[in-house]
């Protein structure tokens, strides 16, 4: 396969929401789930729904590529999950440093290949890793809170409400990583990325929220060819969310080492239509989870039950393909 990287700048600020109340809770990243189905969603805005359709059927019988999370860049310093497995740090590195370990989440491609790769770290390397995580990657956006009032329309009683924003640093924004099984899908992912950028991704674009232009796309290089160069992995790290396909299901309790779980759900959007329908909810396998065999997954049918003809047109789906990065196995 061939891996690519690109890199979105923001033009405004973003809404990426997350679990909590109401608009208040909010992301500085996306989860593949999530930039899938945007994906899914600009094609349809500008292509119709049989285009859609006829891609859905191909992704689900042979996917043309396989994405991975959009992570975040602050200059030139990209940050990618900590693998949830630390066996390679000695008991008692892990034992002075348990509170730093537990809060870091977040690597440098240099460190994260340091620790797929099993190196043996002391204590002043993770404490070095903890301070590039807090100088880089928590200082690389802020998030604003703004109030807002909604009007009863039968008493017109006012009732105020919070919505937050993401505004990421003039030099950071987010990045992905997408491998190609069909090189002729290169130039359609990056014509429909472009698109998604006018669309906007995320909640909120009716206030301008989530436009975005492609600054760059190309194949990796170092560090993250290295990355995914990795001689004799035996175990493998998960850089987007994952859903076990149907064949999987039976083995996944074996192929577990580390992980971490959520679930997703919310309402379905059509185009540019967000319908007043809840999907069902579907759990995942959370990025930097760690497994023994490379996985593959699948696209998960969330299609609510009931009679929805004269609002759905169509199935609804969540992405759940792997897309996960080798690593060396601890002793």
């Amino acid at each position: 396969m061939q891996i690519y990287l690109y890199k979105l700048k923001f033009q405004g600020p973003t809404h990426f929401g997350d679990t909590g109340i109401d608009l208040e809770n909010v992301s500085e990243r996306v989860s593949s789930d999530t930039l899938f189905s945007a994906f899914v969603n600009s094609i349809r805005t500008t292509e119709g729904l049989d285009t859609v359709n006829d891609f859905i059927n191909t992704f689900i019988e042979n996917p043309p590529f396989f994405i991975s999370s959009l992570f975040l860049y602050h200059g030139d310093k990209f940050f990618l999950p900590r693998p949830l497995s630390d066996k390679d740090i000695s008991k008692e590195v892990r034992k002075e440093l348990g509170k730093d370990l537990k809060k870091l989440s977040w690597l440098t491609p240099q460190s994260f290949f340091k620790w797929i790769t099993g190196s043996d770290f002391n204590g002043s390397e993770i404490k070095s890793m903890r301070e590039e995580q807090d100088n880089n990657y928590d200082r690389s956006f802020k998030v604003e809170i703004r109030p807002r009032v909604s009007l009863d329309r039968t008493t017109r009683n006012s009732n105020i409400y919070h919505c937050s924003y993401i505004y990421f640093e003039e030099n950071a924004g987010l990045y992905g990583m997408v491998a190609f099984s069909d090189i002729h899908s290169i130039d359609f992912f990056k014509q429909t990325i472009q698109v998604l950028g006018e669309i906007g991704l995320g909640g909120e674009k009716a206030y301008g929220a989530g436009m975005f232009k492609l600054a760059e796309f190309r194949p990796i290089e170092s560090p993250f060819s290295e990355i995914f160069s990795v001689p004799s992995s035996s175990q493998h790290v998960l850089l987007s969310l994952y859903h076990p396909s149907t064949q999987e299901l039976s083995m996944i309790q074996t192929n577990l080492l580390a992980y971490g779980l959520l679930r997703k759900k919310g309402w379905v959007a059509s185009g540019r239509y967000a319908l007043p329908i809840k999907r069902k909810s579907v759990g995942f396998f959370a990025e930097g989870s760690v497994f023994s065999s490379h996985l593959r997954g699948r696209l998960v049918d969330v299609t609510p039950d009931g009679d929805y003809r004269n609002l759905l047109e169509h199935k609804v789906y969540r992405y759940g393909y792997a897309f996960m990065a080798p690593m060396i196995g601890g002793q």
